[in-house]
């Protein structure tokens, strides 16, 4: 005979055994006990899934809103190469102003890497970041920034550019645990006194602390300290955490007075409902300004603020939901199985039953009407969502600016010459010449009019953009920012190398161990790469750009092709 633990899993056997009957179908048993379940207890309608209600929402005007971002990278736009490109500063700008017109008393903050996005950067691209970085700031000013917790990349031009960025943004740089620092500030919004304290944390992902960037002490210590200074003269305590996630979760759930906690260093998909720890909940937002963070506060006497927020909600229903289909799978295995103890099954049955119950009362949960309570949401910042024409026409006037300046500036600038004996690169209409069939394949696909795309958008002499449009680029015979003529695009040698070798070459034996036949993933995924390109599956889109010729037979098969036809994988 088996025993049952009180939590419902199967114990250690006994000695009766028995062969069980057939199985039920784990699915067809919740649903076949749920039935039994609610109609034995009289739930009825309660245990059928309700339609979509307010019942989460709080039925009265929010006393005020606060908005935030998190690790923000100083990205204005996202690259446009994916397929459903999520961010633009422009349109955080006009969701913002049009969220305002119903939401008034409404405060912006940020925490994380806010100006830049690694914490070291290449010689080339300082005056390029840095130029971004003052273009960031007005538009932060005109969206009313009012505080930020810095993170390391925000120092990746040290001490001396920190402050410049900084100063394009009338908000403080909250960290209160670095000497010498600004650590909390006190806004007032609709009548409600919003305390905010910042804490950092300036080691990189490799350990090292950017240069410049300030000695900071345990921030949790700190923000007790900078809480308890906040004593009386807050209504609400919001703590902006550029901290690993597992430190923000300690001063949520250890720093007494903390309302909130807003955590950078988030690089899921989707924001996780709020998580409360302690009297404390802890926020965040989707990075690199593709979801903006929002939550409607309700600030009604006093005492820990009530989640009434629809994906909290909605996600304790779906783990309420898991777990009553686990235990119900379970115990129609066990009824269906005479080796087992009845009367643990009966205890089952019965935490079955209070479980349900527990279920039925989340959809038939009132609205708080009185006490703090909170509605946490999260606005994605995809392309349906409308530019504000001001910032837009800012973030233009940044790419055309530095675009024209780098074609200046780098119109000198050449590729490394080849090693003695070393192929270089011969471009795309060298090919063509044997490869005429496989050239008319490649020119159909995207590869073949991909500088042009940065063209239209006065990027093709970004430093951050080029090099995925172009062939060979800083290889040894390739090109460069400015110095590609006759390498624009994504032409053959990107995938099978440079071609000077396999053109001299005097035999098609040469010929063919001259150049690479078939790109491997790797060459692809240099960039391809999640941020730029969010759907590659390089299975799914190499056979994309294959057609006659070019890695298929030519109709009416092979001796179609030209006999040294390396483009065949």
């Amino acid at each position: 005979m088996h025993s049952v633990s009180l939590d419902g899993t199967p114990g250690p056997p006994q000695s009766r055994t028995a062969m069980p009957p057939p199985a039920l179908h784990p699915s067809r048993a919740y649903a076949l006990l749920m039935v039994s379940l609610c109609a034995s207890f009289g739930l009825g309608a309660s245990c059928r899934r309700p339609a979509p209600t307010a019942a989460a929402a709080v039925p009265q005007s929010a006393s005020i809103r606060l908005y935030f971002l998190a690790d923000l990278d100083g990205y204005l736009e996202p690259c446009g190469c994916q397929a459903r490109p999520l961010g633009g500063i422009d349109r955080v700008a006009s969701l913002i102003e049009r969220e305002r017109a119903a939401h008034p008393n409404s405060l912006l903050v940020a925490t994380g890497n806010l100006f830049y996005e690694h914490p070291t950067l290449e010689a080339q691209m300082v005056f390029q970041e840095r130029a971004r970085a003052e273009a960031l700031g007005p538009i932060l000013e005109r969206l009313q920034l009012a505080a930020w917790a810095p993170g390391p990349s925000d120092y990746a031009l040290g001490g001396e550019g920190f402050q410049a960025a900084a100063r394009t943004v009338r908000a403080p740089a909250l960290v209160a645990n670095a000497a010498g620092r600004e650590g909390s500030t006190v806004r007032v919004v609709g009548g409600v006194r919003v305390g905010l304290v910042g804490v950092s944390d300036f080691a990189t992902s490799e350990g090292a602390r950017p240069a410049g960037a300030p000695e900071t002490t345990d921030p949790v210590a700190a923000t007790r300290t900078a809480v308890a200074s906040l004593r009386g003269r807050a209504d609400v305590v919001v703590v902006l955490a550029s901290v690993p996630r597992r430190v923000a979760r300690t001063i949520a759930g250890e720093v007494a007075g903390v309302d909130f906690v807003i955590a950078a260093r988030e690089s899921s998909a989707s924001p996780p409902p709020p998580e409360r720890i302690g009297n404390a909940h802890l926020l965040t937002a989707i990075d690199q300004g593709k979801g903006l963070g929002a939550v409607d506060l309700f600030v009604r006497g006093d005492g820990p603020f009530h989640d009434a927020s629809d994906a909290s909600a909605s996600a304790e229903r779906s783990r309420l939901d898991e777990r009553l289909r686990s235990l119900a799978s379970r115990i129609a295995a066990w009824e269906r199985d005479p080796a087992v103890d009845r009367a643990a099954v009966a205890a089952q049955r019965a935490r079955l039953q209070e479980m349900t119950a527990q279920r039925a009362a989340l959809d038939r949960r009132p609205a708080p009407t009185a006490g703090r309570a909170f509605e946490a949401r999260s606005f994605e910042i995809s392309p349906d969502v409308p530019r504000a024409p001001a910032v837009q026409a800012q973030i233009g006037s940044y790419f055309r600016a530095i675009n024209e300046r780098n074609r200046v500036a780098y119109a000198s600038l050449r590729p490394p010459p080849p090693a003695p004996g070393a192929p270089s690169y011969v471009g795309v209409a060298a090919c063509r010449a044997c490869h005429a069939e496989a050239y008319d394949v490649w020119q159909r696909t995207p590869h073949g009019h991909a500088y042009q795309t940065l063209e239209d958008a006065s990027k093709n002499f970004n430093l951050s953009c080029v090099g995925c449009h172009v062939t060979g680029y800083r290889q040894p015979g390739g090109s460069e920012v400015v110095q590609n003529t006759g390498l624009r695009d994504v032409q053959c040698e990107v995938c099978h190398g440079p071609g000077s070798a396999h053109i001299d070459a005097a035999t098609d034996a040469a010929r063919r161990a001259t150049i690479r036949r078939d790109a491997p993933a790797d060459v692809c995924a240099g960039c391809h790469t999640p941020e730029h390109s969010d759907h590659f599956d390089y299975g799914t889109y190499r056979p994309r750009i294959l057609g006659p010729g070019h890695g298929q037979p030519m109709p009416g098969g092979d001796a179609a092709a030209p006999p040294s036809d390396a483009m065949r994988p």
